[in-house]
């Protein structure tokens, strides 16, 4: 079974009926702590060494405040500071090189569905493991 980024819960969301696959971790309710996903660790790393990135020995996790309707505990547990992976490249067929300057695991919000004048919430999305890969500016017009 996938897990969520820093709970327990089934992340197979795609099909299921909305907040089905919450708890209180998720859901960011008072107490809950956080405890990372070791596989989506793991696959962050797999994904940095893969694209010529060197592996930081000391890595942490931050929270990203703001506010926002589908995120319900008001902040984003993310990296920053010291990311899992930094300082990889990556080579395309038209010669050009890509800098990747960080590579890094973070949990996603929840799911906003508009209907008519009605926002309605699922949370079901809130704590997927997300990794971003944050590129140098290398792009020319």
């Amino acid at each position: 079974m996938i897990l969520k980024c820093f709970c327990r819960c089934n992340a197979d969301i795609y099909e299921a009926e909305p907040n089905t696959h919450t708890c209180p971790t998720c859901l960011g309710l008072p107490g809950a702590l956080p405890v990372p996903n070791q596989d989506a660790i793991r696959k962050a790393h797999l994904l940095g060494l893969a694209l010529n990135c060197q592996l930081s020995k000391e890595s942490r996790f931050d929270r990203k405040h703001y506010s926002y309707p589908d995120l319900p505990k008001g902040y984003q547990i993310s990296q920053y500071k010291k990311p899992f992976c930094e300082n990889g490249h990556l080579s395309l067929v038209s010669g050009l090189l890509v800098d990747i300057e960080r590579i890094h695991l973070e949990e996603d919000t929840a799911k906003s569905i508009h209907e008519g004048s009605k926002t309605l919430i699922d949370f079901n999305k809130s704590g997927m493991p997300l990794v971003e890969i944050v590129t140098r500016p290398c792009l020319e017009m």
